[in-house]
């Protein structure tokens, strides 16, 4: 029974991770920016890295990243699951970039990296 349990949870949890994915996909596909300098492309996500708050913008895709499943979950820890605006990831922005690169190379990525320093 204490496998059983534990199988309920991972599934539970893997379920949580695809309705944050889901939910972010949708903000970044939505056309809600105002002005031409919040912008972001169809198929990317603008999110928020570290305490300076720099801005990136990412490919949706990525979310599905092993990197950015964990990612997220620490968003959710940290921010509560209802967050406003922006995606804030609560991560060194180094670091950060650092995952970018990996989830680059897994993905063999052909479309540019977006990014905007300073931007809160």
């Amino acid at each position: 029974m204490d496998s059983n349990s534990k199988k309920c949870n991972k599934i539970r949890e893997v379920v949580r991770l695809q309705q944050i994915l889901k939910k972010w996909k949708k903000a970044a596909t939505s056309s809600s920016a105002s002005n031409s300098a919040d912008m972001v492309p169809k198929g990317f996500l603008a999110v928020c890295v570290g305490t300076e708050l720099k801005r990136f913008i990412i490919p949706t895709h990525y979310l599905r990243h092993q990197a950015f499943e964990i990612l997220l979950q620490e968003a959710q820890d940290e921010f509560g699951f209802q967050q406003e605006g922006v995606l804030k990831i609560p991560c060194h922005v180094s670091v950060f970039q650092k995952i970018l690169k990996t989830v680059e190379d897994d993905n063999n990525n052909k479309q540019p990296l977006l990014h905007h320093s300073g931007f809160q």
